[in-house]
């Protein structure tokens, strides 16, 4: 650090400024003292850097810093609503008050023109430059704001337009492991049935996973995925499924949504004497119970993480590039999902 302060003219104090990327230096100051340094060869003590992240972790906080949760949700009541987002709020709380952080809920609502600028304000006026964008919905593409005054991590929402470090569920992975599961069964049958929403919204990570393991196992069927419209009412849903399970001879089907079983039984389907349901997001005294549970409250815990890293490390704005994290989920077994029987009746039993 010595030998980089006496080649850019500065003092010791700035170099070490520069290389953590303080903010308090000018932006173009700091990229002409990390160019130096790199090219001196400058390089860490990792040792040195361990101490250092100990002794800051070890550090009472007497003033914990605010992170923003900003959610495209209007209200309490709607976010509770959202099994998987609940969780991934729960998750974020407790990892934030566990290294020392705090959160702080901004619901924008559904209505975004301008919203991203009038948070944006709120923030800077609070003094506030870390944000987990979290809950976005499908529609949305664009979000409008000044990324480069904020440490910004989302989950999910990837269909956004935003170069942004991203924390996920794995649906690719999730929907393989149910898959490579049923396929351990006995099942040889398999379809999937999910949002056309959350496609969009997770591009297309469902049927990516469904088409890759399914093509690893010359026994399964290749059968084409269902996908369910937004708002679909149940007696629709029961009816397209029900033309779907008949024209290809479907065993089982895999569903993130608990709407899905719900509907069957509503139109006299018989779980799982009739139909094997399985799902890909596990909700308590919802759908069925068995199927794969993902870990949203993981994924929520991981963005205060990651956001933790870029606060301390000073960068703000997009990523460049951006990297994604993927959590997988577990496999729970249950009595909706049994071993296959060679023979199962297609047709719903009387209503």
């Amino acid at each position: 650090m010595q030998a980089v302060a006496h080649a850019a003219g500065v003092h010791q104090t700035t170099v070490s400024l520069a290389l953590r990327n303080n903010p308090r230096l000018p932006e173009k100051t700091r990229r002409r003292i990390q160019k130096i340094a790199d090219r001196l060869g400058y390089r860490p003590d990792p040792m040195l850097a361990a101490l250092s992240h100990y002794r800051f972790g070890r550090r009472e906080v007497k003033a914990p810093t605010t992170l923003a949760f900003l959610l495209n949700f209007r209200d309490q009541a709607e976010l509770k609503a959202s099994h998987p987002h609940w969780l991934f709020l729960e998750g974020a709380r407790r990892q934030a008050e566990r290294i020392g952080y705090q959160l702080e809920i901004f619901y924008f609502g559904h209505k975004t023109a301008g919203a991203g600028q009038r948070i944006a304000a709120v923030l800077q006026a609070r003094g506030i430059v870390g944000v987990i964008m979290a809950a976005f919905g499908d529609r949305l593409i664009r979000f409008e704001m000044d990324w480069d005054a904020f440490s910004v991590v989302r989950i999910e929402s990837q269909q956004l337009e935003s170069a942004l470090h991203t924390v996920s569920s794995h649906q690719t992975e999730i929907t393989r492991e149910a898959v490579r599961r049923l396929h351990h069964l006995g099942y040889r049958r398999i379809g999937l049935a999910v949002g056309e929403r959350e496609e969009t919204y997770l591009r297309n990570a469902f049927t990516a996973g469904y088409y890759v393991e399914v093509s690893l196992h010359a026994q399964l069927g290749h059968l084409p995925p269902l996908l369910l419209p937004v708002n679909l009412d149940t007696a629709n849903m029961a009816r397209r499924l029900t033309a779907w399970i008949k024209t290809h001879k479907i065993e089982v089907i895999v569903s993130n949504q608990p709407e899905v079983p719900e509907a069957l039984r509503g139109a006299g389907w018989r779980i799982p004497r009739d139909i094997v349901v399985a799902s890909l997001d596990l909700e308590p005294g919802r759908g069925v119970n068995a199927g794969v549970r993902q870990n949203h409250r993981i994924v929520g815990a991981r963005a205060v993480e990651q956001l933790a890293i870029l606060l301390r490390t000073n960068q703000r704005g997009p990523g460049r590039p951006h990297n994604s994290t993927f959590i997988e989920g577990d496999w729970v077994d249950g009595s909706d999902v049994p071993p296959c029987r060679t023979e199962r009746k297609r047709r719903p039993a009387a209503p």
